[in-house]
């Protein structure tokens, strides 16, 4: 924003820059400037209606005051929410009719009607797998007066860990229908006497553009293996390899091997040590319904391996599975002799004798740039590295206390035998 203000007869470029001050505001910042040449003009700052001007050797007849506001703060998504009108018991007696008919109760002293959130009462359910294990079911509403609702379901397990179930819609009546379609029990499962808590998302807008229900698409899965804690998480973007992180508790150090989980498959990506916590990859398919499918099989795959591999001690890792990691150095050094073979061929593209225009001599001739283009477009960027060879593990724990010493807080090494 640029504003004008004229000086009087007489008025000095500090006199019109102070009344300029006043009238745009005691916290702005100007720059005065001349239309005459050359000059010289430095920063006038105001603050509390005070500025200061320095003009080198010219008069001026116009003082320009330039203000630049700062940048407006993102969007609050949650700020016109908060607007909202709060819930009234009317308003609660309308909404409650679709969970009424499936058996849920309104929990009014859980509930916000001021967040405009309405939270029902537990219902428990028994696993199917053993008929034993108790699960509790919530169900949590958070209501818009303009746009789509969200329901999510909060599935709890004996031990306190939780999955949840989230879905948004404007139709409460088919909210409702499509949350209470998915069984409870598939958020549980136990895969070689490991807990799994299992999260999922409902598309309602993409079933409405398939013509059938909504299929629950996998988010997130947890699970605690002795005193490792596992957490997969499903990216929403298309194609993305699901995430697998590994931690200890706090005040321990985790202890593995990179190709703890790659000696599972090719699927699988050897996993990197950061600060507190390790990470893994897993390549899955892109789409859905596969995709939910592929993931599902590949973590019960994973938490087999990781309660058969923790329960034992690290020294027992190599001799079982020796051939698997051999295979994962292999594989982990594809990028690095790709990139060698390219350089070995090289030269010897000047030997063919090639036509000039010669499909084979345009290919080569515009290899470079296809391959650099391939190389952005692949899922996850290779790493050109020389893989460590793989040598029985020395160690007698996987979780050490953090404050045992230097070495326990590093990756396990290798000895050689």
């Amino acid at each position: 924003m640029t504003i004008e203000f004229p000086a009087r007869a007489g008025e000095s470029p500090a006199a019109a820059a102070v009344a300029g001050s006043k009238t745009v505001g005691p916290q702005a910042e100007f720059a005065i400037t001349t239309s005459e040449t050359p000059c010289s003009v430095s920063k006038a700052s105001a603050v509390l209606g005070v500025a200061a001007a320095k003009v080198d050797g010219i008069a001026m007849t116009q003082i320009r005051i330039q203000y630049e506001p700062p940048p407006a703060p993102p969007p609050d998504p949650y700020a016109e929410r908060s607007r909202e009108q709060p819930l009234t018991h009317h308003e609660i007696l309308s909404i409650i009719a679709p969970f009424t008919r499936r058996g849920f109760q309104a929990d009014l002293a859980a509930s916000d009607r001021s967040a405009r959130r309405l939270v029902f009462k537990p219902r428990e359910h028994l696993w199917d797998e053993d008929g034993a294990t108790p699960l509790r079911e919530v169900l949590s509403l958070e209501l818009a007066a303009k746009g789509k609702h969200r329901l999510t379901r909060t599935v709890t397990d004996p031990a306190g860990a939780t999955a949840v179930l989230a879905a948004s819609g404007d139709d409460l009546e088919r909210l409702v229908d499509q949350v209470v379609r998915v069984p409870v029990d598939r958020h549980y499962r136990v895969y070689d006497g490991v807990a799994v808590l299992r999260s999922y998302r409902l598309d309602l807008g993409a079933a409405d553009d398939a013509g059938g229900p909504a299929l629950p698409a996998l988010s997130e899965a947890r699970a605690r293996i002795d005193r490792v804690n596992v957490a997969i998480k499903l990216d929403k973007v298309r194609g993305m390899p699901v995430e697998v992180k590994l931690t200890a508790d706090p005040g321990e150090t985790l202890r593995i091997p990179e190709d703890l989980l790659a000696v599972l498959g090719w699927h699988w990506r050897p996993c990197l040590h950061f600060v507190s916590y390790w990470r893994g990859t897993i390549r899955v398919p892109s789409t859905e319904p596969k995709r939910t499918a592929d993931v599902e099989l590949k973590i019960r795959q994973t938490v087999s391996h990781l309660a058969k591999t923790l329960s034992a001690p690290p020294s027992r890792f190599h001799p079982r599975h020796g051939k698997a990691r051999w295979r994962v150095t292999f594989q982990r050094a594809i990028p690095l002799l790709t990139g060698l073979a390219i350089l070995a061929a090289t030269p010897a593209v000047r030997l063919l004798d090639m036509d000039e225009n010669s499909v084979l001599r345009m290919l080569i001739f515009h290899a470079p740039p296809m391959m650099l283009v391939g190389f952005f477009m692949l899922r996850e960027m290779p790493r050109i590295e020389i893989p460590p060879v793989p040598r029985p593990l020395r160690g007698d724990a996987w979780v050490v206390d953090a404050g045992s010493g230097k070495v326990s807080a590093q990756p396990v090494k290798a000895t050689q035998s």
